[in-house]
């Protein structure tokens, strides 16, 4: 069993659950064995099997809890979590027995050597999902979002659906959680990205799950949503590079308009009134997107300062409790 190189933090083991009566005594039992001093909150997401009672039952010190979150969605079974549970680092794992402890006590002694505000286990890079995972759509999709993920962000990602993350304090602080479904993964990087926190992703293995097991990922569904969600967070993070995409295809369009009015006029000598109008609107509200675009970004830019600037002041202080061994 690997140790926590700064023993004296207190870790929180997060397994949110929904109908995992064939995984979840193992995980835990695996989680309990690596992490013995860690407190384990598992998130009972409205489960219609036995999944509530055999966590109970497995957890029976004071310190680790089983809650009930009826709203449906990983995404408000993690908010429910950390909000309740007060802790310097956060282990966020699933709770169908995929990921393993000891890549989760690694994960953790990454963050603390290197400072990292968040670490994520990469199951891409190592082909380590494409052995296990035997569903084309989910190894097709994820390697389309975690493409589509790092374009608008910026930042490049391998792994944007990975299920096993561990997040520092000051970093959680700065979460919304305003994910309710699988969502949530995505949410988590580009959060990353705005604030310009320090994210790692570091290659993990994964196991298939057990028997009588079954993924609650749809493959089109939540990939539609995934996808949608990241495209409403660059309108809300980026700004000026959407709205100066759609000025570029309404002035070109207008462009395009003037002249066929232009030469249609020299030409034959007559005037396109219906044209030159669709021209001219179109013009109007290519200049309208880029001073949106421009006026968003200012206003975007000022909130973003002043969240860096709290998110750094938290860090220093987390920093400051690492180093107090």
């Amino acid at each position: 069993m690997a140790k926590i190189s700064s023993s004296h933090l207190k870790l929180c083991i997060v397994l949110p659950a929904f109908n995992e009566e064939a995984s979840i005594k193992r995980t835990i039992l695996e989680y309990q064995s690596e992490f013995p001093t860690s407190q384990i909150i598992v998130v009972d997401n409205n489960s219609t099997d036995n999944t509530r009672d055999i966590a109970v039952s497995v957890l029976q010190t004071p310190d680790n809890l089983v809650v009930i979150e009826r709203r449906q969605g990983k995404g408000h079974a993690l908010r429910t979590a950390v909000s309740r549970i007060d802790s310097d680092i956060y282990v966020i794992a699933d709770a169908d027995y995929t990921y393993h402890a000891s890549d989760a006590v690694r994960l953790v002694n990454l963050m603390l050597k290197g400072r990292h505000d968040m670490v994520v286990g990469d199951r891409i890079s190592g082909g380590a999902y494409s052995s296990q995972n035997h569903r084309l759509g989910h190894s097709v999709g994820n390697l389309l979002i975690s493409r589509i993920i790092s374009l608008l962000m910026a930042h490049k990602f391998n792994d944007v659906l990975s299920g096993l993350r561990v997040i520092s304090r000051p970093f959680a602080s700065t979460l919304e959680f305003g994910s309710s479904g699988f969502q949530i993964e995505t949410e988590l990087n580009i959060s990353a990205a705005y604030i310009n926190a320090d994210v790692v992703e570091a290659p993990i293995q994964y196991r298939q799950r057990p028997t009588n097991s079954v993924s609650k990922l749809h493959t089109v569904k939540d990939g539609l949503r995934i996808i949608q969600f990241a495209f409403a967070s660059w309108f809300t993070f980026a700004p000026m590079q959407p709205f100066l995409i759609c000025a570029f295809l309404f002035g070109t369009t207008s462009v395009y308009l003037a002249h066929r009015v232009v030469s249609g006029f020299l030409s034959t000598g007559l005037a396109y009134s219906t044209t030159a109008i669709a021209g001219a609107a179109l013009g109007l509200v290519a200049v309208l997107a880029m001073f949106v675009g421009i006026l968003l970004t200012i206003i975007g830019k000022t909130m973003r300062r002043t969240q860096i600037a709290l998110f750094l002041e938290r860090k220093r202080a987390w920093n400051r409790l690492i180093d107090n061994k």
